[in-house]
Order: C-alpha cells, then structure tokens, then sequence
C-alpha cells in the first residue's frame, strides 16, 4: 500500500488565480504534475521531487500537506515564503533551533511541520520525521495504544500548549516501536493515519 493523496486541479488553479503575487513554482509543478483534472501525489513521490528540484519538491510537499485545500491568504504566505522554506529544509537533520524556526514561520503548526519533513524525507534528531495531526494524537493517547507510546502518554492533552516537547516525544515512542518491531517509521505512521482514517472504533483494530 502507497500512502496518497487527491486534490482537485481546478481547486488550486482558483487558489492561485485568486493570489496578490505570482506563484511560477507552483504553476509549473501543476503544469507537469497533475491531470486535467486531478493532483495525485504519494509520500515517496514527493520524497522523489525534492531530491531532484528543492523548489518543485517543496510545492509537491505542501500540496500533498493540503490536499482538503488552504485558506488564499495561508497559500499566498507559504508562496512568499518559498524561499525561505527551501533553505531552511537545505538539511537533513532538523534540531529543536531549526524546528522552531519553521514553526516560526506564518501558518506552520506541528501537524504542518510534521507532514512537510516527512514529505521531503528529513530527520528530527537523527529520528525520521513522522507525521502528527490531531487524530493521530488521539488514536496514540488512547488506552489501545497507551503502552505503545508511554512518553508521548506523559504528555496527554498537550499536543497544543507543548507542540515540540510532545512531538518529540511521539517520535522517540515511535523509532522505540520500529526498532522493536523491525517497521519503517513511514509504514507506523502511514499505519496510525488509516486507523484514524478508517472510521472503524478503536476496540476493533489490535495495537501497532
């Protein structure tokens, strides 16, 4: 299974149409990288562009982060920041000085942050960045998986007023379960958002 995402073509388009400033970057990944009428884009894709063009993989990265869509005024900052962000993820490893300063940066939120690094294949303090969003945080603060993640538990209810020290946390939890068990941190975390994902109640899937 290849964790993907879908967005409307003509979304983005109207998105773009409706920007103060000119976006060529993004326009042009539309142009070469969607259909008439989608925007298909797996994680190991996105992985793919970015090694070969920083610029085309970080728009690969925020429109696979966005797929449901992003307010224009959300976009037309992530556009001007472009730059930025290019340089800012010219690293593999990430330290709690750079996170901050991508948190830092207009829009972005750990579970923004989370799918961008993971998108483009970086490491938070050596670990592989994985993804965290809110039902993520409640699928791991649940009594199924509690043992599995016994740092981030410490943490219950402040994935928001502690969004590093909890993300770091998850991580530690999560290399500790892929070393266990000999998984990929993409296939944990891909695991974690199609149980959130599925609907299906909690008491009916088994732990990671």
């Amino acid at each position: 299974m290849i964790w993907q995402t879908t967005s409307r073509r003509d979304m983005w388009t109207k998105l773009l149409d409706r920007l103060q400033n000119d976006a060529p970057h993004f326009s042009s990944f539309l142009e070469q990288h969607a259909d008439d009428n989608e925007v298909v884009l797996r994680r190991r894709q996105v992985r793919a562009l970015y090694k070969a063009d920083p610029e085309l993989g970080m728009v690969a990265a925020i429109i696979w982060t966005h797929a449901r869509g992003i307010r224009v005024n959300a976009l037309s900052l992530l556009v001007r920041d472009l730059p930025t962000l290019v340089e800012l993820f010219d690293r593999d490893d990430f330290s709690d000085e750079t996170l901050n300063h991508l948190l830092g940066q207009p829009g972005i939120s750990v579970p923004t942050a989370s799918k961008m690094l993971s998108a483009c294949g970086k490491n938070f303090d050596g670990i592989p960045a994985a993804i965290l969003d809110d039902s993520i945080s409640a699928a791991i603060e649940s009594s199924e998986f509690a043992e599995d993640f016994p740092r981030t538990n410490l943490l219950r209810g402040k994935a928001r007023s502690r969004p590093l020290d909890y993300y770091k946390a998850y991580l530690a939890d999560l290399n500790d379960l892929a070393i266990k068990h000999d998984i990929s941190h993409d296939n944990l975390d891909r695991f974690l958002a199609e149980f959130t994902g599925n609907g299906e109640t909690i008491a009916s899937r088994k732990s990671a």
